[in-house]
């Protein structure tokens, strides 16, 4: 049963961070055709990072691995402030 725990607690991890690259990606590829400038970019980006934080405040046990996220998000996102 662990091992099934593991599988499982490994798998709701990689999602999270699926879903972060593919947020990083759609705005970088937004901001290569020029559809966004980099300073919506970034916005977007900080607004996804907010938005995951007010979510988990309603769950207290996913506050650390959101706030890894959001601050990944925001990190990606100061690329656009160069």
């Amino acid at each position: 049963m662990k091992e099934i725990l593991d599988g499982l607690a490994a798998g709701v991890g990689a999602n999270m961070y699926l879903g972060t690259e593919i947020a990083f990606r759609l705005v970088d590829v937004l901001v290569a055709k020029e559809v966004l400038t980099k300073r919506e970019a970034r916005a977007i980006l900080y607004a996804i990072a907010e938005g995951i934080r007010k979510d988990a405040d309603e769950d207290p046990t996913v506050c650390a691995p959101v706030e890894t996220l959001a601050s990944t998000l925001e990190k990606s996102a100061d690329v656009y402030s160069r």
